[in-house]
């Protein structure tokens, strides 16, 4: 196992996945993206088939979101390269093996959240914060409009603007000035109307 390539996923401003240094291409489709970031966000839980039928084709009747959620496993198992490393179904569940070799953008830059908070001192705080805004190449799937996305969407993208706020305020208490306002344009880009950035601007400026 150790020596399996990793495979390398980003969610986080559109979908790209390499394995080892082999870009994969197979996953092409939208509801292909949509399916494989469902069962790599709830990838701690194998999911109901009847669930995710659900989650993906509510307007379809069961036996035709099933036979829906059939194709597109098959699918997803044609175009991941060793998908059996990866994905785990039976007749009852599907997703995403618990000791699968990945690395994925979206919990390396949760992980890097939680460990600012953790963190004890301003440096370490401001390098977990810095790796976490340089994960966050944009929203959560972009291109995905299912419904069930958007909450997660919404969750990063709130995660991001207070970790880039934060990370402005360490800037400025050290007088980088110049650091401080990359972060606070970058805020102001995503929300124009963010009063509290826009004062924290003009104070770096």
């Amino acid at each position: 196992m150790g020596t399996d390539p990793t495979l390398h996923i980003r969610l986080l401003g559109g979908l790209s996945l390499a394995h080892g240094d082999q870009p994969v291409t197979g996953v092409s489709s939208p509801r292909l993206h949509s399916l494989l970031a469902y069962l790599l966000l709830h990838r701690d839980t194998p999911q109901l088939r009847q669930h995710l039928a659900f989650v993906f084709w509510p307007d379809s009747s069961e036996a035709q979101a099933r036979n829906n959620l059939r194709q597109i496993l098959h699918e997803l198992r044609h175009a991941l390269p060793d998908a059996d490393r990866f994905l785990v179904a039976d007749t009852r569940t599907a997703g995403w093996r618990a000791d699968a070799r990945f690395a994925l953008d979206v919990a390396s830059f949760e992980a890097a959240v939680s460990e600012a908070a953790r963190s004890r001192g301003e440096e370490a705080e401001r390098a977990a914060l810095g790796r976490a805004v340089e994960l966050y190449r944009g929203d959560l799937l972009p291109g995905c409009y299912d419904g069930w996305i958007e909450p997660d969407r919404e969750r990063l993208r709130q995660l991001h603007r207070r970790a880039l706020a934060r990370l402005a305020s360490l800037e400025e208490a050290g007088r980088d000035y110049p650091a401080a306002v990359e972060h606070l344009r970058r805020l102001l880009q995503d929300e124009p109307t963010d009063e509290e950035a826009c004062r924290a601007l003009m104070r770096a400026l």
